[in-house]
């Protein structure tokens, strides 16, 4: 295999792979690495974030794979041929790909893992829900599928990334009573704890909250080379002083990205530890409630935006990060470099809630992860809205919990940072996910935000082949969301990750 996996999906967000030939000298080679995260499952159909996501990727293989600076790239499918109207995609999958159990993968399990996604409307569902239907997809014959689409999807090819196949046969042994007839749960709560997949690793043990341990599947159809990982062990660490501690003393291969500058400027001066940065298509933002009186009012939304202080978050909190111009990443095709830039102006915050014409009499609710940069992010903003009468409350939670509130914009918090990066190559997954209402409730959706013309530009851009048309429409949707004052953009980040020297060849993209 060209190179041991062991990806990271980061916030949602494209691939971070990483190629590990380790220098030990013991016969088992074991990479270790440490996250402040915690998962809820191990299943395809449900995977989110980038915790979640790396348990998907090491376990499973998706249809195409992603590639640094270009369209995805054959795995699966080795390759693909689209009909004149573009609604008709033919995919001629690889031979000889073995599913853990030594089966081989198959169209018909292709066809099954697309109507168990869109039955089962979790994870990313949503990126083929409005496009296909269960029975929409055909095996024509054993390494042939063909997609049958209601309408022109121009991201389609993007979003197959994030399309993973699983195994037919193994999920349905294990399919528990449920809601979806003749596949009862659809193997849903075995596939939380086992897998049922094609990758290079296979799911050896889940201690929930606590850790997780990959083995090497030996029957990889890309091949191992010597050295390679044998063992993947998965650490939960919450603490990010602990995970420093672990680091140093070579507990750890290498940690995971959420940690502030102060963390690994700490960590760059460690023994033996390298900590490397990259340009990244992420945004950080701090979603704003829009459902949520007196948020709901665009004057009041917009004071919060001119109250921020984005130089000290920017310079001072992360440092060496980009200012963001909108959702969409500045590094990331399709991004308008033109939508208004909302510069830190407390005078006219002032004249913006006068305009309101209301006066917060609650407290506005942040709530946040414990990991990186979320806590300092809010004592800034709570000392930035005291100045426009806005009186902010600070409450940390577990992600899981978070992922669960945002879930309904009555349980939303006021104020929820996040980090989303981009899950496919396309800006649509910073315009279209973040404010289409198909997409709401989710993390990436937690601003609640609803314009009927952004809507509508969104539709018409996944219906629009020509990839240049396609992104002057997501352009002018972003105009509108950024005019609107739907979330408060903060920064496009660097990058960072820490470990041990030990890790050899890792490369990010």
């Amino acid at each position: 295999m060209s190179s041991c996996r062991v990806v990271l999906l980061i916030g949602l967000a494209l691939l971070l792979s990483l190629a590990l030939y380790v220098e030990r000298g013991y016969a088992e080679v074991v990479f270790t690495y440490a996250t402040g995260q915690t998962t809820s499952t191990a299943d395809p159909a449900y995977h989110r974030d980038e915790t979640e996501s790396m348990d998907i990727v090491n376990l499973y293989d998706p249809l195409l794979y992603p590639q640094k600076g270009g369209a995805p790239k054959p795995h699966v499918a080795e390759s693909w041929d689209v009909s004149a109207d573009g609604l008709t995609w033919t995919f001629h999958l690889r031979k000889g790909i073995k599913f853990h159990d030594g089966s081989e993968l198959t169209a018909e399990d292709v066809v099954f893992s697309m109507d168990r996604e869109l039955r089962l409307g979790k994870g990313y569902s949503w990126l083929w829900a409005t496009a296909l239907k269960p029975g929409s997809t055909k095996a024509l014959d054993r390494h042939t599928v063909q997609f049958r689409l209601n309408a022109p999807y121009g991201p389609f090819i993007a979003t197959l990334i994030q399309f993973f196949i699983v195994n037919k046969k193994v999920v349905l042994a294990h399919k528990e009573a449920g809601d979806y007839g003749e596949f009862g749960d659809y193997g849903v709560r075995y596939l939380s704890r086992h897998d049922a997949g094609s990758g290079p690793f296979i799911l050896e043990s889940v201690i929930p909250d606590t850790r997780r341990i990959y083995r090497r599947f030996p029957g990889y159809w890309q091949r191992w080379k010597p050295n390679q990982v044998d063992k993947v062990v998965i650490e939960i660490v919450p603490e990010p002083a602990t995970m420093k501690t672990l680091l140093k003393a070579g507990k750890i291969d290498m940690s995971d990205q959420w940690k502030d500058r102060e963390w690994f400027e700490s960590a760059r001066n460690m023994e033996g530890v390298t900590v490397q940065e990259d340009p990244n298509n992420q945004l950080y933002l701090i979603h704003i409630n829009n459902k949520k009186p007196p948020l709901d009012n665009i004057n009041v939304r917009k004071a919060i935006l001119h109250a921020f202080d984005y130089r000290t978050a920017v310079e001072v909190i992360f440092g060496n990060a980009k200012r963001a111009r909108g959702p969409v990443p500045v590094g990331l095709a399709g991004h308008n470099d033109k939508v208004k830039v909302y510069e830190t102006d407390l005078a006219k915050a002032k004249e913006y809630m006068k305009k309101a014409g209301v006066k917060p009499k609650r407290k506005f609710i942040y709530s946040y992860t414990t990991a990186g940069v979320n806590e300092k992010m809010g004592l800034l903003l709570q000392s930035n809205l005291a100045e426009i009468g806005i009186d902010v409350e600070l409450k940390p939670n577990t992600w899981a919990t978070l992922v669960q509130m945002v879930s309904k914009p009555e349980t939303t918090p006021d104020f929820f940072p996040v980090f989303h990066t981009a899950k496919y190559p396309s800006p649509d997954g910073h315009t279209y996910l973040m404010y289409h209402p198909n997409a709401w409730g989710t993390y990436m959706s937690a601003s609640w935000y609803q314009n009927p013309e952004m809507s509508r530009l969104m539709e018409e851009a996944r219906k629009t082949a020509d990839t240049e048309k396609r992104y002057e429409l997501y352009k002018k949707a972003q105009e509108i969301v950024v005019n609107d004052a739907a979330s408060l953009w903060i920064a496009n980040p660097m990058h960072r990750i820490a470990y041990r020297n030990r890790v050899k060849g890792y490369t990010f993209t």
